[in-house]
């Protein structure tokens, strides 16, 4: 039938929906086809699965019969060879074991008790064993390891064990023994026998290679956790210990930093598993260690400490931190007995031990052969101080008791190292003008690099030892060659080795260290030395440097104290231009004071305790002091002025000094002569009445007594006549002084050698006002460079460098070898009672109390008046009383007076200067007057060099005694001392002038122009008596 329609198109025609229905409802045919595609994958995975499902289960029926076959066969196996004997070799004997133990056996053989003993008995003689070839007996030594390790019945285990001894006396691949180290690291848990635990022990003890087992011993059984704690049996942890000798098999291995380092490179998967497991290796070494059977207690040996610190500088810098954490608080992640074990290193009776295995070696031949130990011992307690920071005054206070000397042991470490023979021997030249060559730059791949950070690690330790040392021992100790140190000669050593170590970190920019993993950082003002050396160290160079500037400064104290060097030992003008260091200096100053007056709290009347408090508290946190470091661009030459100036001679110090003064002048204005004229401040001063009226009419003037002052005296008759051009000022600053300073009054007091120190009993508020001028008075003389005779203590000049310090990081207390310049007699008294040997509580009958100038008891500690003083304790009783008698009660009187100077002389100017170098500038040179260099720098008016007059004068002034000398230079300069820098320094010139030719008249002076006025004698003797009546006459002014 034909379709009327058909047009012969057999395609579809266009369809159009005049409905507007959406066009989704037609599919494309390319979503045909991806459905179409989804389907047949669909499908192909359903028919995997199936194929999957028909392989599995012929896998397992196939696994079913062959373990079916396989019981069928170990059944009739089992009842042959119980009702015959079976002739078989012990190859395949073997192969029966492999087949019936290995892949495939059913669990159930596990837990057959006739099956292993039968086998044992067929394959128990080690001759059967020989006749196995070696495959088969591989074979068969894993599958008895595999036994072991999955067994959980222990009769069969135990027989496992006992065949494991025989076959692998045959079996000597290194797979097979490898394969303890599972079976270890499984059986050490809590359910786990003695007896199993014995077995496999016995199995690793005949392991034929037996370095390789011994290993794997240390390894994985001695790292295990509670290791002896679940092996109760005593018998059995005997055993454990003796299996290997501890120190001939187990400690060398430890210590072997080869072996160690790649027993901890490969020992487990995480950094935490491995820092677990060290620590407990650790443990279990100490545990083995303190249980030996020996008849007295153990010692510490070189190379158990070369292995506890190998152990230690293995752990991770996060576990190092924890364990740290953990020792020094008891508390933490890290287990009990592992800090039990810790804990007895850190005991006195060890840390003496452990120094007794090399003290001989220090006094026998030589120190180059027992370098390695040396280094050894060192390495280990710088390992023991890092993990112990809470304890390591304790620890170094040890150390330095040790009756082997330890410091003499580190110090000939020190001396023997690369880096001691490259700083003393390698590094010269001028550091400061042009630089200077590296301290030390290894490569990488140098055998040097490695044993370049023990060296400074061991140098950090010494220094650390050495400050504890140089705080703690007196003066008479230090200098007693028979009490525990270091050598006088050793001490000079030291000190050269320090300033040159510490001249190169401060001021040698172009040195450079490598550090670990070949990483540089620079060492001085343009490198961080607060850089670690190394990831597992806090050490930095400028931990090291702090402490070396502490025991150089400790040196050249107790040298000012009792000499004992070279006058010149300190210094370092080879490696300074002078001249270049001068002027910068002063500029670096200026930066500086210009940072203290925009930053600095400034102190007046009205501030607050509280506000004290906290700016001393921002001053003296770390972040502070770095920004303050940073932002007054601190450099290398004010970093030598502040912490070190005694390597530059006095003179050129005293040269910054003044050229400082100057610079502040100039800055104030009080360099120009028409400020001099209206900034002058004026006073008229009742000779009667010198402090009195000068407190009252200057002391509210503070630092506006930098300008000049015009002094107008009023004496008996009245005002005296008199321009004060300068001289008139010295007059005043010397007879404040006179009457200031003078005990009469109360304000001072005097020393067996008649120094002056504050009094402690005047603190009325009106007394320390009078110490804040009296501040001021000596501050104005510094800075007029006027000398003033005024001699103070020791401990009080010490002091003034204080205010300085504490800024730096450098604060200074007086110590108990200052106490000598207060009271000499209170100080003998305390050496006898620290060297006592009687009984210290009941023949002396002291606590911890002091009566203070107020005639009160005061309690140095806590309830002191009920703490008795004893043998024990009688050290820190000396310390209490040196300490308040030195600073606290002269506390006040103390910062009244600095508070005074400070308003005059910058903060930083005054501590380039020791306590005698002070005196020296406030009152100048105790020495001789150098008559030869006062005539060459003296000038004449009126009066030519070889007249007669002055040919006589010259020669009565040589014959003259010291004291009269003085006064005649007095009478002319009102000074008694020679200028700092000689008379060329003396402003105006020394100046001799004709004053007539009448024979009665007496020589005058004028003291504001440093002239004497000198008649035209005739005769040598008239001119002695003329002269030495003036002199003494004491007449002001008038005379002239």
């Amino acid at each position: 039938m034909v379709t009327p329609n058909f047009t012969g198109n057999y395609r579809h025609g266009r369809q159009v929906n005049l409905a507007r229905s959406s066009a989704s409802s037609h599919r494309s045919s390319q979503s045909i086809l991806k459905d179409a595609s989804a389907a047949r994958a669909q499908r192909e995975e359903v028919r995997k699965r199936e194929r999957a499902a028909i392989a599995i289960q012929s896998f397992y029926r196939g696994r079913k019969d062959v373990a079916q076959a396989r019981d069928s066969v170990r059944e009739e196996f089992i009842r042959l060879a119980g009702q015959q004997s079976i002739d078989i070799s012990p190859s395949h004997i073997a192969g029966i074991f492999v087949f019936f133990f290995g892949k495939g056996a059913s669990s159930r053989n596990y837990h057959d008790d006739s099956l292993v003993p039968v086998l044992e008995r067929m394959l128990g003689s080690d001759g059967q064993v020989q006749e196995i070839d070696a495959g088969r007996a591989r074979k068969l030594a894993r599958v008895l390891l595999g036994c072991v390790r999955n067994e959980t019945n222990q009769e069969i285990r135990t027989s496992c064990l006992r065949l494991l001894r025989i076959v692998q006396a045959k079996v000597q691949l290194e797979d097979v023994i490898k394969s303890y180290s599972s079976l270890i690291s499984g059986l050490c848990d809590c359910s786990t026998s003695a007896r199993v635990v014995e077995n496999v022990i016995i199995a690793i003890g005949s392991t034929p290679d037996k370095e390789r087992a011994l290993l794997d011993y240390v390894k994985y059984f001695l790292s295990t956790p509670h290791l002896f704690e679940n092996v109760g049996d005593l018998a059995v942890q005997t055993q454990v210990q003796e299996l290997f000798d501890f120190s001939c098999d187990i400690i060398p291995i430890v210590a072997n930093p080869i072996i160690q380092t790649s027993m901890t490179a490969t020992l487990y998967e995480s950094e935490v598993e491995q820092d677990a497991r060290l620590q407990w290796l650790m443990a279990n070494i100490l545990y083995m260690w303190r249980h030996q059977r020996m008849p007295m207690r153990p010692i510490l040996t070189i190379p158990l400490m070369r292995a506890l610190s190998n152990i230690l500088r293995g752990l991770s810098v996060s576990a190092s931190k924890r364990l740290s954490k953990a020792v020094s608080n008891s508390s933490g992640y890290i287990d009990q007995f592992v800090l039990d074990n810790l804990e007895v290193l850190k005991e006195r009776y060890n840390i003496e031990m452990a120094v007794s295995p090399v003290t001989s070696m220090l006094y026998s031949n030589g120190t180059a052969a027992n370098l390695d130990d040396l280094l050894a011992i060192c390495l280990y307690f710088v390992s023991l101080l890092r993990i112990w920071p809470s304890k390591n005054s304790e620890i170094r206070y040890f150390l330095y008791l040790t009756p082997e000397y330890t410091l003499p042991l580190f110090f000939r470490t020190l001396k023997a190292s690369r880096l001691f023979d490259t700083i003393m021997f390698k590094s010269s030249g001028p550091a400061i003008s042009s630089g200077a060559a590296s301290l030390w730059t290894p490569a990488v791949d140098d055998e040097y690099h490695d044993i370049a950070i023990q060296e400074w690690e061991i140098l950090s330790l010494f220094l650390d030892i050495c400050w504890h040392w140089m705080i703690m021992t007196d003066d008479d100790e230090f200098f007693d060659e028979t009490q525990y140190g270091l050598s006088l000669s050793d001490v000079r050593d030291l000190g050269v080795f320090l300033k040159i170590l510490v001249f190169l970190i401060v001021c040698n920019e172009d040195t450079t260290i490598v550090i670990h993993r070949g990483r540089q950082i620079k060492i001085g003002s343009g490198g961080d030395n607060n850089v670690a050396l190394s990831k597992s160290s806090a050490l930095t160079l400028n931990k090291i440097k702090a402490n070396a500037i502490g025991i150089m400064r400790q040196l050249f104290y107790r040298d000012s104290r009792r000499s004992f060097l070279d006058k010149k030992y300190w210094l370092m003008e080879d490696r300074v231009d002078i001249p270049t260091f001068t002027m910068q200096a002063v500029i670096d100053e200026d930066r500086m004071d210009q940072y203290f007056e925009q930053n600095v709290l400034d102190i007046s009347d009205d501030t607050s305790e509280s506000e004290l408090e906290e700016s001393e508290t921002a001053l003296g946190s770390s972040p502070a002091r770095r920004d303050l470091r940073t932002r007054m661009m601190v450099t290398p030459r004010i970093e030598i002025l502040q912490k070190i100036p005694f390597v530059l001679p006095f003179e050129s110090r005293v040269e910054i000094f003044e050229r400082s003064l100057d610079h502040d002048r100039a800055k104030n204005g009080l360099d120009r002569d028409y400020e001099l004229r209206w900034r002058r401040h004026k006073a008229e001063i009742r000779r009667t009445h010198m402090l009195e009226d000068a407190f009252s009419q200057l002391n509210g003037l503070r630092s506006e007594l930098k300008s000049l002052i015009g002094i107008t005296f009023v004496n008996e008759f009245g005002v005296e006549a008199g321009i004060d051009g300068g001289g008139i000022t010295k007059e005043f600053l010397v007879g404040v002084c006179k009457e200031g300073f003078d005990p009469a009054n109360g304000l001072f007091l005097e020393n067996s050698q008649n120094m002056l120190y504050p009094n402690p009993a005047a603190t009325s508020p009106e007394q320390l006002q009078y110490f804040e001028f009296l501040g001021r008075v000596i501050g104005k003389a510094l800075y007029q460079g006027i000398l003033v005779e005024v001699s103070f203590a020791q401990f009080f000049l010490s002091k003034w460098q204080v205010q300085n310090n504490t800024v730096f990081g450098n604060g200074f207390r007086n110590t108990f070898d200052d106490l000598w310049s207060l009271d000499p007699e209170l100080y003998r008294g305390l050496i006898k009672l620290k060297k006592y040997q009687g009984d210290v509580e009941s023949d002396f009958g002291l606590n911890f109390t002091i009566t203070n100038s107020h005639n009160r008891t005061v309690d140095l500690i806590r309830d002191g008046a009920h703490v008795a003083v004893t043998a024990a304790n009688r050290l820190q009783y000396i310390h209490e009383v040196a300490n308040y008698k030195l600073n606290k009660e002269l506390y006040r009187q103390t910062q009244a007076f600095l508070f005074g100077m400070n308003d005059l002389l910058s903060p930083t100017w005054l501590v380039m200067f020791s306590p005698n170098e002070m005196q020296t500038l406030v009152g100048g040179a105790a020495l001789p007057i150098d008559i030869g260099d006062w005539k060459k720098n003296t000038v004449y008016g009126g009066f030519y060099e070889k007249d007669l007059t002055i040919t006589y004068f010259w020669e009565v002034i040589e014959e003259l005694k010291d004291e009269e000398v003085r006064s005649v230079l007095k009478f002319v300069t009102s000074v008694s001392r020679a200028p700092l820098q000689g008379f060329a320094s003396l402003k105006p010139s020394f100046t001799i002038r004709e004053s007539g030719l009448a024979q009665d008249r007496l020589p005058t002076a004028s003291t504001c122009v440093n002239m004497l006025k000198l008649p035209r004698y005739e005769t040598k003797e008239k001119l002695k008596s003329k002269l030495m009546f003036a002199v003494t006459a004491g007449a002001g002014f008038d005379l002239s």
